[in-house]
């Protein structure tokens, strides 16, 4: 996936929503060190604004977003989420 090619990122982000839908499945509240982890993976910002969002999967959608918007690949957003 390039960071040019909208369809390829709206395609990474659906998988990586899938996969956030999933994991939440299995946790209700937010788990900060979880969510740190994968920010840190990802080199974006750790803010107390990203666990006022509330539940898992609403953090790690922002936080995928954020990514692809600093060009992070599909790939390396997937071994984050990993």
């Amino acid at each position: 996936m390039t960071g040019d090619d909208p369809a390829g990122q709206l395609k990474g982000l659906m998988n990586a929503r899938d996969s956030l839908h999933r994991m939440s499945a299995f946790a209700s509240r937010p788990k900060k060190d979880k969510i740190k982890e994968m920010a840190q993976k990802l080199d974006i910002e750790f803010t107390p604004e990203l666990m006022k969002l509330g539940s898992n999967e609403a953090i790690s959608a922002a936080l995928v977003e954020i990514a692809v918007n600093n060009g992070k690949s599909e790939a390396e957003i997937s071994k984050a989420l990993a």
